[in-house]
């Protein structure tokens, strides 16, 4: 991922005042530049990783073996459950007996945060620019992910910007439309889906729009918010942050929502519905919004119930501000180094050094596929997949080691590799979270609570139990509840920006 992914537009406008430089980049009294601490011996690197998988990549994996050959490195890998390990994680921070470097799947967690304040983690920002990959590094997503402006870790890369529409080709096609451009065309496809009997049974029973519960989240809002001009997550709106429910943007979406519930046009049930894309595999509902490296998995799931089904993938959605999707965080955790095992800064060289070889395109590729002639062979260019479970194991949860993935070759299918290119083209029209470096104490204390007062609020509107001066009272109880200090914190830690 370049420093350059952000470049014009609203997302330069909407990051000037806030995404400046944070200090780290400097580079450090003493040190070298280029392949800083390569040389520096060999390098025994305990680490604590997520699994996502029932059965752990074995001790002797080849994969593995050769990620210690390629890097000189004797790697201890000590594998904790996803769904645990952010309990264990925290315990283990708590006991001050951690490895020499370890994956925080939420940096910004309390812990996490309260434990670098006091100086446990190394900070590595001012070290990026000595290696060749690490220097890459996106200075946004450094802003992500810093914590008081300074940068105490190594981020492992996402896609900035994943979100986008997958959408029922076929329908399209059965009713004669092309694929919307407009949030105006969106809605009247979506109505037509809902309405045209797109599925070619004599019934109507479709839906135009799925939609279920992310948690907090109604599947699907805060891109459609963006496309009606509206923030990310916050605006930044004459040098002062505003959370995006209190935007007339906000209002404006609510009321499409409740618009495409009136009309029946997404489905009536979404407020219980853990998973949107649920209707979707039941072949009821022509498009869902959210990540699109989804599509395959759902045109496949789709195909069980209608073989003809056929997903499309479409990133561009023009709304009063032009194109504009939402960007991520461009992260899925980073790497931290804590000052409790390495002690010195000639070790913690060595295990930059490291992550920077793990950059490399033979080793991204490696850890995301395996070894070719093992894991996998080519044939044609075509990538095929050893079905041996055994030799499969080897590369179970590779990519849990993988920092930058800017080189990683896709052997996708047609879907697959349009994602790739779709995600490249939305990261000249995302727009950032300008709150994202921002840390507010009274919301790691009491964000999920106040979250809770905005999403019933919310889904009431969208329903019809609630009016807007309902509404106005729900925004006035998030604000009483502690979202005013919220609000006063976020901008307090822009002002102190601003200043450097």
């Amino acid at each position: 991922m370049k420093k350059t992914l952000v470049k014009t537009g609203a997302v330069l406008a909407a990051l000037s005042l806030v995404m400046t430089a944070c200090g780290g980049k400097d580079q450090p009294e003493g040190q070298g530049s280029g392949n800083a601490g390569a040389n520096a011996g060999p390098l025994q690197l305990t680490m604590m990783l997520p699994t996502y998988n029932p059965e752990q990549m074995p001790a002797d994996s080849s994969v593995l073996k050769t990620l210690e050959e390629k890097t000189g490195t004797k790697l201890s890998v000590s594998w904790v459950p996803s769904t645990t390990y952010t309990d264990k994680l925290s315990a283990t921070v708590a006991s001050g007996e951690l490895p020499k470097t370890f994956v925080a799947l939420e940096p910004k967690a309390s812990f996490i945060v309260n434990a670098a304040r006091t100086g446990m983690f190394w900070e590595v920002g001012p070290y990026l620019e000595s290696y060749p990959n690490l220097s890459k590094m996106s200075d946004l997503v450094l802003k992500n992910i810093s914590i008081d402006g300074k940068v105490y870790g190594v981020y492992r890369e996402r896609d900035l910007a994943r979100f986008g529409l997958m959408i029922r080709q076929d329908w399209l096609t059965n009713l004669g439309l092309e694929a919307p451009k407009t949030v105006d065309e969106l809605y009247a496809v979506l109505k037509a889906f809902a309405t045209g009997d797109p599925d070619k049974n004599g019934k109507q029973d479709t839906i135009g729009l799925a939609v279920g519960m992310q948690g907090n989240n109604i599947a699907g809002f805060k891109d459609i918010l963006v496309y009606m001009g509206g923030p990310n997550e916050w605006e930044l709106k004459d040098g002062k942050l505003v959370p995006a429910h209190m935007t007339e943007a906000y209002m404006n979406t609510l009321k499409f929502y409740k618009k495409l519930y009136d009309e029946k046009i997404i489905n009536q049930d979404f407020a219980i519905v853990q998973d949107g894309r649920s209707v979707m595999y039941k072949g009821q509902a022509g498009l869902w919004i959210d990540n699109m490296l989804d599509g395959k998995n759902i045109e496949d799931n789709i195909k069980k119930v209608d073989p003809n089904a056929k997903i499309n993938l479409l990133n561009r959605i023009s709304g009063p501000q032009g194109d504009r999707t939402r960007a991520g965080s461009g992260y899925l955790g980073m790497y931290m180094i804590p000052k409790t095992s390495v002690k010195t800064e000639e070790e913690l060289k060595q295990i930059l050094a490291y992550f920077d070889k793990v950059s490399e395109k033979d080793i991204q590729n490696m850890m995301k596929y395996g070894i070719e002639g093992k894991q996998f062979t080519l044939e044609n260019g075509s990538y095929v997949k050893n079905q041996d479970p055994k030799v499969s194991a080897e590369i179970t949860d590779g990519n849990q080691f993988m920092i930058l993935q800017d080189q990683v070759v896709n052997y996708g299918t047609e879907l697959e590799q349009l994602s790739t290119k779709l995600f490249q083209d939305n990261s000249t029209i995302a727009v950032a979270n300008p709150a994202a470096p921002f840390i507010s104490n009274t919301e790691i204390e009491k964000g999920k609570e106040l979250s809770k007062i905005i999403a019933d609020a919310t889904v009431k509107f969208i329903m019809g139990s609630a009016n807007e001066a309902e509404w106005n009272k729900a925004v006035e109880k998030w604000l009483q509840s502690g979202g005013s200090k919220v609000i006063e914190e976020m901008n307090a830690e822009n002002a102190k920006l601003a200043e450097k």
